[in-house]
């Protein structure tokens, strides 16, 4: 027929329609392609400002407004078959409208993704799921008024029906998605149910909407030629953005795979990775659940005779001190970076004996740490403390039977690392957040906080963690104050140890392993008719003391009420230990000073009495609660609580590093003595200067003449260092037979084999013991060790 014939008969009236399958099974994937992209991108929103999250919302709306809603609403049109399907009657659109129905639906979204946020609540999901229904129906009846040829009648019944399917099955659908998401249970399944939900509101709606839509002709296309023309752009449009969705899906998913691929990679190196923690507890990741992390290194040169790379370690507890003093250390890390680079390769072409491999390692570890701050948007000096355990990762391997009877000979808490025969070792450092600009600064760095029950199986899948309980040392974490005790007066403490292979653990609470089992004496101090009171005791162990304090009789009425106070306070150490090894511990002669890290600086006004004994290798904690660690890493939490400690660590990575100093002061111009004294005073002006320390005179570390044990290894410069200017003045626990176990497992290599695994310390401590070198060296000349 003719365009006027076909106006003649059509004009005025309603036209009948029918629909192409076809093209309705096409929406509906074209609509699912759109709702699909728009939750995977939504899924890696991890807040309200930056870039990233700026950009993730744009595409997260564009993909939603102008794919799932307004190329659905198009394709769903083609498949309206009006008249006999003469083209001069098909649908036509105003380009004005069409363009303008593209725009509003992506606006409404965008406003809809900023109402629901981050925080998850009931309130925010169904101001979401009523904006997205809205922009869902708003879009569709705009699209209707585009239409050029036809005037549109809509039916109150299926309106209202259109919009209750948009309202309802978009509010299910966003509840769904967040809260899975919220409860990081987002597997690639559960997203495509919301998905489907999502993409079913808007063609469920649409098809309500179309099915009470009546269309009346009032004019007609002179010519197909710009009817096929703006359908024709349509359909281009259509095509681009449903491409542009599809790359965006395939996109995410490579990219999640080949960080997935690239997480399992560092499971088999050494890595260090940032637990950071929130004010609530809660653990940063990233928009898959992962810990930010990094690559220490992929390898060490081994050779025979290796010390285990262990929290016993002197490179692990150089790296725990370096930690607490990352300010120091800022001012070497461009040379770090030019000496790592120009020698890295030096690591397979020369032999052991001409390379340190000990300061490739440490300044590896150094470099790290920048990398994780970097990533994380944080200053180096802020990146966190390094835990005190290693975990496991990687695939493990077979034991033979050989290795198996090896490995029942490794009873120490620090030997896990062996016992699970993993491939690779994780380091955490761990940081709390201070404030909300460091929040937001996280946030926008592509970060989110998540509850650990949500993540930690996500996180140990994934990272390869082979450590059991990996939920509870996430736990520890967020609890792991560094050494912020207010010990203040008199303490009575418990002192217990243990040898081991390579030197000695000592007795500590399982979640404060820096400080000794103890209770407080409220008194100011002791004074000497305490300690002439107490003389009677020395020696005794506590179960003989208890029974003998039940019918003491003292002279006077104030040492009475002293040997009271001091039962009472016994009996309150006994019930906090509860531990048959503690009855056996015999009371130390006088009293040792603790350090203390105050508010206002360092101080050392507490004392403690001391109960002490030397237990069997075998000997394990009957208490859940306590457990043995290194002694020489407990040593070094007592050092860092001290500034000379601090200054001597400075003054050691000073020494030590000499050689990176040079060559990078030569390059600035700057005089080195210069440069080591302003390191110097700036870590002196973080502690407290009323301790009048910046007026010590800090020398270079002197060889200590005292006993020193194995487990006191030096703490804080390189074992090179150590041999170079101390000399072995030392119980080694070597040379009392004792086996020491060899594993083919991750280890560490140095110059010279001894001055890794021989327990020497040069004068790291700055000349000066601590208190646990006192309990230690009374210990080994006890009749208890010597028996």
């Amino acid at each position: 027929m003719s365009p006027d014939e076909l106006l003649q008969k059509y004009e005025g009236q309603m036209v009948h329609q029918q629909f192409n399958a076809g093209f309705v099974v096409l929406s509906y994937i074209v609509s699912l392609i759109g709702a699909g992209s728009t939750l995977e991108l939504i899924n890696r929103r991890t807040g309200l400002k930056g870039l990233f999250n700026n950009v993730i919302l744009a595409s997260a709306a564009v993909t939603m407004g102008g794919v799932s809603i307004w190329s659905m609403h198009f394709v769903g049109n083609r498949a309206i078959v009006l008249g006999d399907n003469e083209p001069e009657i098909q649908i036509a659109y105003s380009t004005l409208f069409t363009v303008i129905s593209f725009f509003v639906p992506i606006l409404v979204l965008l406003l809809t993704f900023i109402a629901i946020g981050n925080s998850i609540s009931w309130v925010r999901i169904s101001l979401g799921g009523f904006l997205c229904g809205s922009a869902v129906c708003g879009m569709h009846y705009l699209g209707n008024a585009s239409i050029e040829n036809y005037t549109c009648t809509y039916r109150i019944g299926y309106v209202i029906g259109a919009v209750l399917i948009a309202l309802t099955a978009s509010t299910v659908a966003l509840s769904i998605f967040f809260i899975f998401r919220s409860m990081w249970a987002n597997a690639w399944w559960k997203r495509l149910l919301s998905a489907l939900l999502l993409a079913g509101a808007v063609s469920g709606m649409h098809w309500c909407a179309a099915l009470g839509t009546e269309y009346t002709l009032v004019s007609i296309q002179a010519g197909a030629g710009d009817h096929v023309q703006n359908s024709t752009i349509i359909i281009i449009v259509i095509i681009c953005l449903a491409i542009a969705a599809c790359l965006t899906i395939a996109g995410l998913v490579v990219y999640s795979t080949r960080k997935m691929n690239q997480t399992a990679q560092k499971a088999q190196k050494i890595s260090l990775a940032a637990a950071v923690f929130d004010k609530e507890g809660r653990i940063l990741v990233d928009s898959d659940g992962l810990l930010p992390s990094t690559t220490i290194t992929d390898s060490f040169i081994q050779v025979e005779d290796q010390q285990p790379f262990t929290i016993a370690h002197p490179y692990f507890l150089w790296m725990f001190q370096a930690t607490r003093n990352l300010s120091g250390l800022s001012g070497l890390i461009n040379g770090m970076k030019r000496h790592i680079a120009q020698n890295t390769h030096k690591q397979t072409e020369k032999s052991p004996a001409t390379y340190d491999q000990g300061l490739l390692i440490r300044g590896q570890f150094c470099l790290a740490s920048v990398r994780l701050a970097d990533r994380l948007r944080q200053d180096y000096s802020s990146a966190g403390v390094l835990w005190d355990e290693i975990l496991v990762t990687g695939t493990a391997r077979r034991s033979t039977d050989s290795s198996r009877a090896n490995l029942q000979n490794l009873y120490e808490k620090y030997a896990t690392l062996h016992l699970q025969s993993g491939q690779g070792s994780l380091m955490f450092l761990v940081h709390h957040v201070q404030n909300e600009r460091e929040y937001t600064q996280l946030t926008m760095a592509g970060y989110r906080f998540a509850e650990i029950d949500h993540v930690s199986d996500i996180i140990a899948s994934n990272m390869q963690i082979k450590s059991m309980g990996f939920r509870a040392k996430l736990r520890q974490m967020a609890q792991y104050a560094d050494h912020q005790e207010r010990t203040t007066g008199v303490q009575m403490g418990f002192f217990g140890i243990r040898p081991n292979t390579s030197g000695f653990d000592v007795y500590v609470k399982r979640l404060g392993r820096y400080s000794l089992p103890s209770v407080s004496i409220p008194l100011p101090k002791l004074e000497s008719w305490h300690m002439a009171t107490l003389q009677q005791f020395y020696g005794m162990t506590v179960a003989a003391i208890s029974e003998t304090l039940e019918d003491i009789n003292m002279p006077t009425e104030r040492e009475t009420e002293f040997l009271g106070l001091f039962r009472t306070r016994l009996k309150s150490l006994q019930q906090l230990l509860h531990d048959p090894l503690f009855e056996d511990a015999v009371l130390v002669p006088g009293v040792v000073d603790l350090p203390k890290r105050g508010s206002s600086g360092f101080s050392s006004s507490s004392t403690m009495l001391t109960f002490r004994i030397v237990a069997s290798a075998q000997s394990v904690a009957s208490n859940t609660d306590y457990e043995y660690i290194p002694l020489n890493l407990f040593n070094v939490y007592q050092l860092i609580k001290t500034a000379e400690g601090q200054l001597s660590f400075i003054h050691g990575v000073d020494t030590e590093f000499e050689s990176i100093i040079k060559t990078q002061h030569s390059r600035d111009h700057h005089d080195e003595d210069k440069y080591s004294q302003t390191r110097k005073q700036s870590c002196i002006s973080s502690w407290d200067e009323e301790e009048g320390i910046e007026g010590k005179s800090i020398g270079r570390p002197s060889t200590l003449s005292s006993t020193r044990s194995g487990s006191t290894a030096d703490l804080y410069h390189s074992p090179r260092l150590g041999s170079r200017h101390s000399k072995k003045q030392h119980v080694n626990v070597r040379e009392l037979d004792a086996p020491v176990e060899e594993n083919s497992d991750i280890e560490l290599q140095a110059n010279d084999h001894d001055r890794v695994a021989t327990p020497t310390r040069s004068g790291g401590y700055g000349g000066y013991d601590t208190y646990i070198d006192q309990l230690l060296r009374e210990a080994l000349e006890s009749s208890e060790w010597k028996s």
